[in-house]
């Protein structure tokens, strides 16, 4: 199997981490959003006006507003410093701004610190607008610290979320190589995974696929060898019998006889010819707009099943048919050709898999709306595991004996097609020795008989 390209993986890993960038973003603008130059910023102008009202009890005492500014500015880890309007330095304490030129000391008393110093600061008047004011270093942003901090979070994010995203991606390119093998016809290559979530259940439906295709292909190739070999024994009766005639063609009894057999032989091949050309029709017909062929007309089903019994008896005069129709069945509209050809392939299907000389037993009874068909034999019947299958096109239980017995699988499929185009439903069951097959037909379209 090829490597399968990691597309799929790459727009998962690339998916994720895009997702991580859109919430490192709106991480940060809420970050921005709270600046000390951003309108939603708190309020910290009331606290600085506070010490402004403290500081300004002392602006006589410049040993005590020393001090003052000094206690304060230690409480707050900044740097403070009272300046006169001309810039002349009245008390300063640690890393102090510098004095304010003309432009931002008009600025004094807005909401938002002014940018001073390539750093915030707040500035205060201490006792009105052209008295000495304060000045108080702002909080620093932190932008290296915030770029950093996001940086690492998107590196340990995208190294713990790739084992993550191989384990779901990996089954998903492991299913899309399985499907272009089986697009190439490679029909044996499996997925191989076993899980238990979605995943597992699409790829246990796409092996199953797979193998039903490989079992239908094998089947439909095993169904020409078969059909070859039906077709070859009758062709190779008729040739013999033709050369008999030519050798005796004085003898009009034996001529007559052989005449009888080639009948015979030539009603086998059309019957093998008509089923597989039933069952083409019905896959075109189950394929696309065509129209199931059905010509359905008015039938009593009493004397319809009555001939069906006749007509096993002329066919199979060593076998004995248990014979129990209702007199109460009625009329109904229904194909009778093709739902001959039902009753005949069941019942020959109980004769054949059934010992010779045991009885068949068909039974016809009315239900509600609906007429019940049983045929069951005493045959060997069919392994349990093998019952849903046995509807199946070309499917056979016992390979090896069905070789024997000839046919090509198509007689149960072409069943149950005919009676689910009558709008019925036909079913296998085991019995305690043999089988019981069982077809349900609704009367819904009966009709008074004329």
């Amino acid at each position: 199997m090829k490597i399968p390209r990691r597309r799929l993986f790459w727009r998962i890993y690339l998916n994720g981490l895009l997702l991580i960038v859109a919430a490192a973003l709106a991480a940060s603008m809420t970050i921005l959003l709270v600046q000390p130059e951003s309108r939603f910023h708190g309020r910290p102008e009331r606290l600085h006006r506070l010490i402004a009202v403290e500081l300004a009890l002392h602006l006589d005492d410049r040993g005590e507003l020393r001090a003052t500014l000094d206690r304060f500015a230690r409480s707050l880890k900044r740097g403070a410093a009272v300046y006169r309007r001309d810039g002349t330095p009245l008390a300063v304490a640690g890393r102090a701004p510098s004095p304010l030129d003309e432009e931002r000391l008009s600025r004094i008393g807005d909401w938002h610190p002014l940018r001073h110093d390539g750093r915030w600061v707040y500035a205060v008047y201490l006792n009105g607008e052209g008295a000495p004011y304060l000045l108080l270093e702002g909080a620093e942003s932190g932008w290296l610290r915030l770029l950093l901090s996001l940086a690492a979070v998107l590196l340990v994010v995208a190294l713990l979320s790739w084992r993550r995203v191989r384990v779901i991606a990996s089954p998903l390119e492991s299913l899309m190589a399985t499907s272009r093998a089986l697009a190439a016809g490679d029909l044996s290559v499996r997925s191989g995974i076993d899980r238990r979530d979605d995943v597992g259940d699409l790829a246990r439906a796409l092996d199953e696929m797979a193998m039903r295709l490989q079992e239908r292909i094998r089947s439909e190739r095993e169904l020409f060898a078969n059909i070859s070999h039906e077709i070859r024994t009758p062709l190779a009766r008729l040739r013999v019998a033709l050369e008999l005639c030519e050798d005796a063609p004085g003898d009009s009894r034996q001529t007559m006889e052989r005449l009888h057999g080639m009948g015979a032989d030539l009603a086998e091949l059309e019957r093998l010819v008509e089923n597989v050309l039933t069952s083409a029709r019905f896959d075109l017909a189950a394929s696309g707009p065509a129209a199931i062929p059905m010509r359905p007309r008015a039938v009593d089903l009493g004397s319809f099943f009555t001939e069906v019994a006749a007509r096993f008896v002329r066919h199979h005069p060593d076998r004995t048919l248990d014979k129990r129709i209702s007199p109460t069945v009625p009329a109904a509209v229904i194909d009778p050709e093709l739902l001959n050809r039902v009753c005949d392939n069941l019942l020959d299907n109980a004769v054949k898999y059934s010992a010779p000389g045991s009885p068949v037993a068909l039974a016809v009874t009315e239900k509600g709306n609906r007429i019940r068909v049983e045929v069951a034999d005493l045959g060997q019947g069919v392994p349990e595991e093998d019952l849903p299958h046995l509807f199946e096109p070309f499917f056979r239980s016992d390979r090896s004996r069905s070789r024997q017995m000839g046919g090509a699988g198509l007689g149960l499929t072409l069943c149950k097609r005919i009676v689910e185009a009558h709008g019925g439903k036909v079913t296998a069951r085991l019995k305690e020795k043999g089988m019981i097959f069982s077809f349900e037909l609704p009367l819904s379209g009966r009709r008074e008989m004329p």
